[in-house]
């Protein structure tokens, strides 16, 4: 499935000519409640190995402009979108407290305005963002995190992202298709162990994802991901 490029927000960012160059910000989303605390160390350590694949090849790090966010009570900005050559670091990722996706939704919106004007300003074109979400709960936020969904998918707003979501543990099918604009997977409940494995199948398909959309410049969705499967989503427009 390909993304429905529709402005000239989007088209623009093919060209490349005038010596600027053409390039997906790209958020990787991560659940870090206290029901992911089990799956720190794995976590942490899978992360790592996403960062150093992304930004090993130039062909890929030139094209997928990555930010790592997790979230629980409050959201976190683990990775800024920075060049390689700023990248020093990456900082661990702790598991605890609530799973709130209305702070979670705010602080993308927040950063994907900002990303995409420092990526303008060092002469990127940007593709229409992409975020990848991967939970094993619901929203503890109740309802009202809708609203702030909306707002970083409101038609009005050219940067709003899609979304492509990885759910496993006690997360919910119906609120992945809710989120979902490209595809959403669910993984069945499972014991600790399956949810690790779960978790790790989840970071394996979105690493082959950018790897695969910086060969073919735009973005490149899953057809499997093993031991899950998609959750059907409904287009209204």
């Amino acid at each position: 499935m390909q993304p429905d490029y529709e402005s000239e927000y989007d088209e623009r960012a093919g060209q490349g000519d005038g010596g600027t160059v053409a390039g997906l910000p790209t958020y990787l989303v991560l659940d870090s409640s206290g029901s992911m605390k089990p799956f720190e160390a794995l976590l942490n350590k899978t992360l790592t190995e996403v960062v150093d694949t992304v930004y090993a090849s130039p062909k890929v790090s030139d094209f997928i402009r990555l930010s790592i966010v997790s979230f629980n009570t409050s959201p976190h900005l683990i990775l800024p979108m920075i060049d390689i050559a700023e990248l020093t670091g990456l900082p661990e990722v702790t598991c605890g407290g609530m799973t709130s996706y209305g702070a979670m939704f705010e602080l993308l919106r927040e950063r994907i305005e900002q990303d995409i004007a420092d990526l303008s300003a060092k002469g990127v074109r940007a593709y229409r963002p992409v975020v990848f979400l991967l939970t094993d709960g619901i929203p503890s936020d109740g309802g009202t995190w809708l609203s702030s969904y909306q707002a970083l998918r409101d038609p009005g707003w050219r940067p709003r992202p899609d979304i492509i979501s990885y759910g496993f543990g006690d997360a919910s099918d119906t609120v992945l298709e809710k989120v979902s604009t490209l595809a959403a997977y669910i993984a069945k409940t499972g014991n600790e162990e399956q949810n690790k494995t779960a978790l790790s199948e989840a970071l394996k398909s979105v690493l082959n994802s950018l790897v695969a959309s910086a060969e073919a410049q735009q973005i490149q969705v899953p057809q499997h991901v093993e031991g899950y499967t998609s959750v059907p989503l409904v287009y209204v427009d």
